[in-house]
């Protein structure tokens, strides 16, 4: 993957399409301008099934992991707990989740996908996965993979980035668990 003297740099490319120099040496400016443009994408491709990136990662969390405790769903999603009550309410309104009490404790509910969720979750999973196969198409499969594995360590291991998802994600997450074992 050399750089030929007479082709621009990848920096001197963005700077060319008129992003600051400036900006593009940033890291934050260019994952952050990033993750805004994947969101709206991702928006985009699943708006027609009624959804937008909260429901969807939602859905998706349901369908892959399962049942989930409602008060671990907003550490998940990053939101708070007024946002998730209104994200179940608008998933149970079109017949895509329902809330059961949690056996082991009463006055808990969980959240499972009915029948029509696991149908919506599924089509919306593969629009996403086709939009994310445009979205990185100009990487290779392998360019692919170290984007996600280098992404994923930064919240692996310890750091800012990771102990700060550690807190907010997974530690109320882990409260529920140890609560429903």
């Amino acid at each position: 993957m050399g750089h030929r003297q007479d082709e621009p740099t990848i920096e001197e490319s963005c700077i060319a399409e008129g992003y600051s120099g400036a900006l593009i040496a940033c890291p934050d400016f260019v994952l952050s301008t990033l993750a805004m443009s994947i969101n709206q994408l991702v928006e985009q491709a699943i708006e027609p099934l009624g959804l937008h990136v909260r429901t969807y990662r939602l859905l998706r969390m349901l369908l892959v992991d399962g049942r989930q405790r409602q008060s671990a769903i907003g550490a998940a999603l990053g939101t708070d707990r007024t946002t998730v009550v209104g994200l179940i309410d608008e998933l149970e309104a079109v017949g895509a989740v329902k809330r059961e009490r949690d056996a082991n404790d009463r006055r808990s509910y969980d959240v499972v996908l009915t029948a029509r969720g696991k149908r919506l979750a599924t089509t919306a999973i593969g629009r996403v996965s086709a939009a994310e196969a445009t979205m990185f198409g100009p990487l290779s499969s392998g360019e692919k993979r170290d984007l996600q594995t280098l992404a994923t360590r930064l919240l692996a291991e310890r750091g800012p980035i990771a102990d700060r998802a550690r807190d907010e994600y997974l530690a109320p997450r882990r409260r529920d668990r140890r609560a429903v074992t």
